[in-house]
């Protein structure tokens, strides 16, 4: 058969057999106040603290159950969620070290997104979002970064922001690239999968009453032998893909590789002195997190 010819009736038997038509749609998260969303959670880390010329390493895996509440939706979009963690293990090891601790308490996080995936800010700090001072994922939820138009399987899109530090100086940087990977059936919903890679730089300088009373919180005098404050620079990498409802505008499932490099000074207050503390050090390693449906 000529070539033609048979590119025709290829076309022809495709059209016949309703061969299909990929129309682009809308991925975005919305929010509805009170609903929520229970997850699987599993986070592990392998890093290595540096002091001087010593570095100890230090890994951890922690697994539980994760409760997503909505308490509230702004006019543009941003959801103020709850994450409850329960049913917490977690098994830790320092140099040669091995602890296994079941049943922790762990203090809700109060984490507010936006309709596109972004971490706004993690218990009312931006800069708490990405970094060396972020909870595993923004406290356990996490969600690839959106596209502000329609997409359809194959598309790709990038987005840059900045995170404001409200617990001290300066900011972070985060620079994303997204893909439209594929549809794929999960949980009888015929989800999009999203895949975004990110690199966050930044050069913070932390207050440390601010840092653990909380930036709108009275800050009394830190005791003697504290550090006042806490200047952190580097960068974190990270490799997220999302299931994400068209329909319900939900994250159905979640998971995170990552990587972290930074450097910490620690300085005490004009004329005192820090006993015991390492005054510098750095921390690289890789962190994992996955998120899926309870």
């Amino acid at each position: 058969m000529p070539p033609v010819r048979r590119l025709v009736l290829v076309v022809l038997v495709a059209v016949a057999c309703g061969a299909s038509v990929v129309h682009a749609q809308t991925l975005s998260l919305t929010y509805t106040s009170g609903a929520t969303y229970k997850y699987s959670l599993h986070s592990t880390a392998d890093e290595a603290i540096t002091i001087g010329a010593m570095a100890t390493p230090l890994k951890f895996e922690l697994t539980g159950s994760e409760t997503v509440t909505v308490n509230s939706v702004d006019s543009g979009g941003i959801a103020d969620l709850e994450i409850s963690l329960t049913n917490l293990t977690l098994k830790s090891t320092t140099g040669t070290v091995t602890n296994t601790t079941t049943g922790m308490p762990s203090p809700a996080i109060d984490m507010k997104i936006g309709p596109d995936g972004r971490i706004v800010s993690v218990n009312g700090n931006g800069s708490a979002a990405f970094g060396v001072f972020s909870p595993a994922g923004g406290g356990g939820f996490i969600s690839a970064v959106l596209p502000d138009n329609a997409v359809k399987p194959g598309d790709t899109w990038s987005k840059d922001f900045d995170q404001a530090n409200t617990l001290g100086a300066g900011s972070i940087h985060v620079a994303t690239n997204s893909k439209y990977l594929r549809d794929e059936s999960l949980q009888g919903v015929n989800a999009a999968v999203v895949q975004t890679t990110s690199t966050a730089t930044y050069e913070l300088t932390m207050d440390v009453s601010k840092f653990a009373f909380g930036a709108g919180s009275p800050t009394p005098p830190l005791p003697q032998g504290m550090p006042q404050s806490i200047t952190v620079k580097g960068t974190s990498t990270s490799d997220v893909t999302s299931w994400i409802d068209p329909a319900g505008h939900r994250v159905i499932k979640s998971r995170m590789s990552g990587t972290t490099d930074a450097s910490l000074n620690m300085e005490a207050a004009a004329g005192a002195t820090m006993p015991g503390m390492p005054g510098s050090f750095t921390i690289k390693g890789k962190e994992t997190t996955d998120i899926s449906p309870a």
